[in-house]
């Protein structure tokens, strides 16, 4: 290849700035036109093949020698320099015009033209190499959505089939050929496009996004990610939720799914659009669609992110390949979207999602906090929830009271629903974990049965008695010493514990673990096997009077 010599006047590509628009602004400093700087140029034995994507080196040195530039100064201007974090280009070779399906194939590569900013155009004229990657959405700098096609002449900008440059050089025209021929040029000013600004949510996702192509970290599910991994579980994601946005019901979980309709229906096909190859054109849509993603994987942890997805998971329709074998055929399972996705389809998330979406008659049943107890008790668990779950008693009764909670409007997860009823966040959560995974019954016959028990359940204040027994932890043990007179002489005064620990667990039908007669707070596998003798130990009238006992004065 000869050495081009350099121009008269070098100009540097700008930060950002694409190869395409150095080069006319190269053009015009020297004098020439884009397609005179182009016969230069391969006069010289430079090819032009993948010129904004990633030319050949001898391309790059030559245009290095030409702009007196460096060789990375040309390749960062290029969508090269994206290379292993928004893009993948590996096994493109610019020898073979057939090398680019190899890229084109994984999904979301640059087709031909670009998306611009026009108040970036007006501002200095230069166009950024990271408009053409369809991750991209918007710009920060400006708070504006992108604009994708000229209203001129209705096209993608930079649609011109035979060369890399527009004919009008640098001049923020628009510059696509009109019919047949390259004579006659669309000479609309691309610095008067009307632009919409961008939402905070989509400038939040732009931000992180911006952050991530450059290869640096970013937060998913509350732990640093490589940006790397960032864009790709972001991209994947968006696709995913682009499909389920198809499904019947999604327009009540975004109000950009109504806009995709149309753009749906141009690109139906045998298996409907192929969100994975190329999302919607539309820059305001996709960054509609990328923000949905974006929030789910910005979510502090695994469990608030799946609580997030779970809503779209259930538009999964019925396929003979599953829920998990359809989600899995419609993006690329990442190990971040594998988690996320099995997490969002565990049984506890989908009950919690039925519960909190699926309300009889239309309207939820009006529900008490206070009257409901932290653990159903024993007679209507056997009247209504025996058989439901294929895990122990006493947890499938913890598990009612937990559902009944859920059925409050202000109670959104099994943590909440737990501290609804003064009992820890996580015991809730890992409750409806381990029982949830056991269920026998389908979810709308588990409601029926829950409804069904907590009419059965006595109406009263159930943290208040609670209250009552913990304040008679400060007052005198009088009251049990008379029970232990008249009914169960010989009983020691130490065992008062367990008696305030029996009427936690039988008069309050709360939890055994937390009962507040508990040494240090604490309970233990002596300290419960030590309750349980004494439990056992009381007949019918001895279990009378020690519940009637606690309406006595202390």
């Amino acid at each position: 290849m000869t050495a081009a010599p350099a121009l008269p006047i070098s100009i540097s590509p700008r930060d950002g700035e694409s190869i395409e628009s150095w080069l006319e602004h190269l053009a015009d400093a020297n004098g020439l036109t884009t397609a005179q700087l182009l016969t230069h140029l391969r006069s010289r034995g430079a090819s032009t093949r993948y010129l904004t994507l990633a030319p050949a080196p001898g391309t790059i040195r030559a245009l290095a020698e030409l702009g007196r530039t460096t060789q990375d100064t040309i390749r960062d201007a290029t969508l090269a320099r994206f290379d292993g974090t928004a893009l993948d280009l590996t096994g493109l070779d610019a020898l073979d015009r057939h090398s680019y399906r190899q890229v084109a194939s994984r999904g979301w590569t640059p087709a031909h033209g670009t998306q611009i900013c026009p108040l970036c155009l007006a501002e200095d004229g230069v166009w950024r190499t990271s408009w053409r990657l369809l991750i991209v959405t918007a710009c920060t700098h400006h708070r504006t959505l992108l604009v994708a096609e000229c209203p001129g002449c209705r096209r993608p900008f930079r649609d011109q089939r035979h060369s890399h440059l527009r004919p009008v050089g640098a001049a923020t025209l628009c510059g696509n050929p009109l019919g047949a021929g390259p004579t006659r040029q669309c000479q609309h000013d691309l610095a008067t496009i009307h632009t919409t600004t961008a939402p905070d949510e989509i400038l939040a996702t732009q931000a992180r996004i911006d952050i991530a192509v450059t290869g640096r970290p970013v937060t998913v599910l509350g732990e640093p990610a490589g940006g790397a991994a960032y864009l790709a579980d972001l991209r994947h994601l968006t696709t995913l939720l682009l499909h389920l946005a198809t499904q019947p019901g999604a327009k009540q979980l975004a109000d950009w799914v109504g806009d995709l309709q149309p753009e749906t229906q141009r690109r139906t096909g045998d298996r409907g659009p192929r969100w994975g190859m190329r999302p919607p054109d539309y820059p305001a849509l996709r960054a509609a669609g990328l923000a949905s993603a974006d929030r789910i994987l910005g979510a502090p942890d695994l469990h608030t992110a799946a609580a997030m997805l779970t809503p779209w998971t259930e538009l999964t329709p019925a396929t003979n390949d599953g829920p998990l074998g359809w989600l899995a055929d419609r993006t690329v399972m990442t190990p971040t979207l594998s988690r996320l996705v099995l997490s969002a389809r565990a049984p506890h998330r989908r009950l919690s999602h039925y519960l909190d979406t699926h309300p009889r008659r239309g309207v939820r049943m009006p529900i008490n906090l206070v009257a409901i107890p932290q653990v159903i008790p024993h007679q209507q668990y056997a009247d209504h929830l025996a058989g439901a779950f294929d895990s122990g008693e006493e947890v499938v009764r913890q598990f009612a009271s937990l559902c009944l909670a859920r059925l409050h409007p202000d109670i959104t997860s099994w943590a909440d629903a737990a501290r609804a009823l003064d009992m820890p966040g996580s015991m809730g959560t890992c409750c409806a974990r381990a029982c949830s995974a056991t269920r026998l019954v389908t979810t709308q016959e588990w409601e029926k049965r829950i409804r069904a028990a907590v009419t059965d359940v006595r109406p009263r204040n159930y943290r208040a008695t609670e209250a009552k027994i913990e304040h008679r932890l400060h007052l005198t043990s009088r009251w049990f010493q008379e029970w232990v007179r008249h009914y169960r002489p010989g009983t020691r005064d130490t065992s008062v514990s367990y008696a305030l620990t029996w009427q936690w667990v039988h008069v309050a039908h709360a939890h055994l673990d937390l009962s507040p007669a508990w040494q240090g707070g604490q309970t233990t596998a002596k300290g419960r096997a030590l309750y349980r003798q004494f439990e056992n130990s009381l007949n019918d009238e001895q279990q009378f009077e020690l519940a009637y006992a606690l309406h006595k004065r202390a």
